[in-house]
């Protein structure tokens, strides 16, 4: 039976961390915690749960999230964010999972994602399904470096397996965190930009937040989802114009 270590990265979680631990305690024989300095509980509850908490400071998702998969004492990690929560269904499959012989050449498994948005569980606008390898083999794959949006990549001859059941992503709970959320990403974003031309950037400023918009609320059927699926549409169709601009006040600056 293979040891699996769960790798979480957290800042400031103190309201997500019980819940999300809680759901894989019965998954995992170790709980591996990365802080970015929190100054809420978010430390207290994780070692309550009798985790390794270690600190570093933040260096973009991608790296944070490889350095706190190597403090991991086992190969096997189930990465989750703190705001995640492992549904019953899918602890099923990790457990069977655990249970069989291991699969010859499988080094990493995905499943599907539901995130809740306000409340509401949404398969509308793309969100769902949604499926990312969380469970793998870190000597065959990890994290990329992406600083935001990041996933995780095997090594290209190696299999991917799938697990059923859902991973329950409480992501945004008010249309205010979602838009305070997607600034800080755009920002992120923002910064990979600035070696690209003026007219570039006002092209992408003035197409991209209108095709976004019409394939998320009409193609990917976010009117189904009634205000929800508007606000997640609009939202989404925003930061494409916050990330163009923030990259167009910087190349005014010359940062």
């Amino acid at each position: 039976m293979p040891k699996v270590s769960l790798v979480i990265i957290t800042k400031n979680e103190e309201k997500n961390i019980k819940d999300c631990i809680f759901s894989a305690l019965d998954l995992v024989d170790e709980i591996i915690v990365l802080d970015e300095f929190s100054t809420d509980r978010t430390v207290e509850i994780a070692e309550g749960f009798g985790a390794k908490v270690f600190t570093k400071e933040f260096m973009g998702f991608g790296q944070q999230k490889q350095y706190a998969v190597s403090l991991a004492s086992h190969d096997w990690v189930l990465c989750l964010d703190a705001d995640e929560q492992v549904s019953d269904d899918l602890a099923n499959s990790i457990l069977n999972w655990k249970n069989k012989k291991e699969e010859d050449g499988i080094k990493g498994y995905s499943f599907n994602r539901l995130s809740f948005y306000c409340g509401k569980g949404i398969k509308t606008c793309g969100w769902y399904p949604v499926n990312r390898i969380r469970l793998f083999n870190r000597k065959f794959g990890n994290w990329n470096d992406k600083d935001v949006h990041e996933i995780v990549e095997l090594n290209p001859e190696k299999k991917e397996g799938f697990l059923k059941g859902d991973l329950m992503h409480y992501t945004m709970e008010t249309v205010e965190e979602h838009i305070a959320k997607t600034k800080k990403y755009a920002l992120i974003k923002s910064e990979n930009l600035q070696d690209k031309n003026k007219l570039f950037i006002y092209s992408k400023l003035i197409f991209n937040p209108i095709s976004v918009f019409i394939k998320m609320y009409f193609l990917k059927f976010g009117f189904m989802d009634g205000w929800r699926g508007y606000s997640i549409s609009k939202i989404s169709a925003m930061s494409e114009v916050w990330i163009y601009k923030y990259t167009l006040d910087k190349m005014k600056k010359g940062t």
